[in-house]
């Protein structure tokens, strides 16, 4: 009787556990500003005011992917910042710890996703794939529950920052001078 009882308070205890990891990774999952969501591989320099980067996402089709890839760029730049390479110095995030609390219905229009007609949230506006082909090989990877992809981008980093300031989301670089 001893025995049972430590085995059904031990499967329990298992099981409380396992749902609450579940709940937490679904939460992580979903938000645009999680970082555990996306990985960035930095490549190398762009053009004057932009980054160009690999990031790899993951969602439950290619296509689905590829969009939520393009929005986890832009919130790379804005809410975690950018790696170094061996030929990029680290690039800081363009907002501060918080900010995506204190402008959160902001943001929520900002990394909507596009609807059937096209319309989209405006971070569609700073980030563009360098290719125009579907990831393949190495570059797509099928997983349980749907695909890990990466895909090579740019993001226009000075004109997103400029937007953030305009939008009164981000002191100016000046501010304080």
């Amino acid at each position: 009787k001893y025995l049972f009882c430590l085995m059904f308070t031990g499967m329990l205890c298992l099981s409380l556990f396992q749902l609450e990891a579940q709940s937490a990774r679904k939460v992580n999952k979903g938000l645009y500003k999680s970082a555990a969501s996306y990985e960035v591989q930095v490549l190398g320099v762009g053009q004057d005011g932009t980054k160009v980067f690999r990031i790899w996402s993951y969602d439950k089709t290619v296509e689905a992917a590829i969009n939520k890839a393009k929005r986890d760029a832009v919130a790379a730049c804005l809410f975690s910042g950018l790696p170094g390479s061996g030929q990029t110095n680290q690039t800081p995030a363009i907002c501060k710890s918080g900010d995506e609390e204190t402008h959160e219905a902001f943001f929520q229009e900002f990394f909507a996703y596009p609807d059937k007609k096209g319309n989209g949230g405006a971070y569609l506006r700073f980030v563009n794939r360098t290719t125009d082909e579907p990831p393949s090989g190495k570059y797509r990877v099928q997983m349980k529950g749907g695909y890990k992809i990466a895909i090579d981008v740019q993001v226009l980093y000075n004109n997103l920052r400029s937007y953030m300031e305009e939008k009164g989301i981000v002191k100016k670089l000046g501010h304080g001078f």
